[in-house]
């Protein structure tokens, strides 16, 4: 008799617990009870669409019930966009927890590297000194500052100097008196009045710098792509937008000169404006200025203008070179003539990438292609054709098409039979059975094989059991060989080519002490480097 557990999820946000159901998100009154796990929880949560998870903010909780005893974890997979740690932890607190068993260890030493910046950045105008001695003879301490300071910064607004002299040719109007003084320029923001002209696509920006003394002052560059609506900054590979009347906010998120000239053609598309930040310290004697703003543009200038000409267009197809192997489709898309390309992608005549049927916007070629294609949206099993149709910037289509059978990506488990034991996200399709073990007994051997299908080669492969699932009394044993069976706790590979596959072999052996369990399981779990 098998028996079937229930398990159902539901969601958590802003302290409400949420199920969705025909296309909408219903709330629970209250913190939900195990009732309404039973009545209102869903079976699958993968069957809910992007559209719908995007309608909530903030922190979201997968809440999940179970009436199985045995189930002491669940595990979830979470596609999201591409995120780096920077993105994540910017402007937040960021502690650093260290652990060691050596006793001889008495401090650590952390290296960061960040944005240059100085004391006055981070203390700002006041800070207070503490001063400790345990001197009984020292009755009083002496700080000595060299700052860049006058007695004239503490006015505030506008002053007159008023003079006093007794020199006869000054006071007969011979002789002018004149006042010499150095003072800093405010912080200022200079904004572009007009739209960049341009008779082509933009290339790239290349702003020059003249640093007139050792320390450098502070200039900042956002730019533009509605005509100076809105301004943006280029952070972790893309625009954010920014508000640029903030200036410590623009002195602290806007572009450097380096950044603005390191950012790539296809991120220049559309930018109609540049504005700069502009700042000298008062704390030390420096100074910044912008020398230019150079734009590279791929577009012939000051030519021969021609009234009259018939031009006949000789154009090469585009060209692309695919393979498709653990389930990802990658390749490079190419067109002699440096023209720009598109693509898009069909899974079994539906559209797959992008999701609405359209080409993609053109490309820089040569391109470099790298999909993932969902085993859920083929078919599994059987055959699937998946078709690449690409086009060139003169609208010249080419397609190419291959089959292959759906199946499971990464490091697989198969019994003897051929059956996989898991899917590619680590789910149970098949167990190992050993059914009834008596106390004090080794069981048959059974064959494993272990099946790279990531589509890459991989080493250092390293199989063993999950400790968590040990019981006392019962020993899962591994070995490379069925006979001699030679147990040791974990097994290690070398290099493993795409569809190369190992054997390795699996018993239990138990001593006559060992306690029943009536629903005893093992985990295997293995782990590899990429080549």
């Amino acid at each position: 008799m098998t028996l079937v557990y229930d398990n159902k999820f539901l969601i958590k946000n802003h302290w409400n617990y949420m199920y969705y159901s025909k296309g909408n998100w219903e709330r629970i009154e209250g913190v939900a009870t195990e009732q309404d796990y039973l009545n209102l929880g869903m079976d699958d949560i993968s069957r809910i669409p992007e559209s719908a998870w995007s309608q909530l903010e903030g922190e979201v909780e997968l809440c999940y019930y179970t009436d199985d005893p045995a189930k002491t974890e669940v595990s979830f997979n979470i596609e999201t966009e591409p995120f780096t740690l920077a993105e994540e932890w910017e402007d937040k607190e960021i502690k650093i927890i260290e652990y060691t068993d050596d006793p001889n260890q008495a401090e650590s030493m952390i290296t960061i590297e960040t944005e240059p910046f100085t004391l006055y950045d981070e203390l700002g105008d006041t800070v207070d000194v503490l001063y400790y001695t345990d001197d009984p003879s020292k009755t009083s301490a002496e700080l000595n500052i060299t700052a860049n300071y006058s007695p004239l910064d503490e006015l505030e607004g506008d002053f007159d100097v008023v003079t006093w002299t007794n020199d006869e040719e000054v006071i007969a109007g011979n002789r002018d008196m004149s006042l010499t003084y150095n003072a800093l320029p405010f912080e200022q923001i200079i904004v572009q009045p007009t739209d960049i002209e341009l008779y082509g696509d933009l290339k790239k920006l290349v702003a020059s710098k003249i640093v007139a003394s050792r320390t450098e002052g502070t200039i900042r560059l956002v730019a533009s792509f509605d005509s100076g609506l809105t301004w943006k900054t280029y952070r972790f590979d893309k625009w954010v937008t920014l508000d640029f009347q903030n200036t410590t906010l623009f002195k602290r998120k806007g572009m450097s000169v380096e950044t603005l000239s390191m950012i790539p053609e296809q991120d220049l598309t559309g930018l109609t404006r540049v504005a700069y930040y502009l700042d000298n310290s008062e704390h030390y004697e420096n100074s910044y200025v912008l020398d230019q703003l150079k734009m590279v543009v791929d577009a012939p200038r000051q030519t021969v203008e021609v009234q009259h000409m018939a031009l006949q267009i000789l154009n090469t197809t585009a060209t692309i070179k695919l393979t498709f192997t653990g389930n990802k489709l990658q390749g490079i898309l190419d067109d002699a003539d440096k023209g720009k390309v598109k693509y898009r992608v069909l899974l079994n005549g539906q559209s797959y990438y992008p999701a609405d049927g359209e080409f993609t916007r053109l490309l820089p070629s040569p391109f470099k292609i790298e999909i993932n294609i969902d085993e859920r949206k083929f078919l599994f099993g059987k055959e699937n054709k998946l078709k690449v149709e690409f086009q060139d910037y003169w609208g010249s289509v080419d397609s190419r098409e291959f089959s292959f059978v759906g199946t499971y990506s990464g490091l697989m488990f198969m019994d003897e039979s051929g059956d996989f034991l898991s899917d590619t996200f680590g789910g149970i399709l098949k167990q190992l059975d050993y059914e009834v073990i008596i106390a004090g007994q080794t069981t048959l051997t059974k064959k494993v094989k272990l099946i790279n299908q990531l589509g890459y080669a991989v080493d250092h492969v390293y199989l063993e059991m999950d400790k968590k699932f040990q019981t006392s009394g019962v020993e899962v044993q591994l070995s490379r060989q069925a006979d001699p069976f030679l147990p040791i706790d974990y097994l290690t590979y070398g290099l493993m080519e795409p569809e190369e596959s190992v054997d390795f072999y699996v018993r239990i052996a138990t001593d006559i002490h060992a306690k029943p369990d009536p629903n005893g399981i093992f985990e295997m779990k293995v782990k590899a480097d990429r080549v």
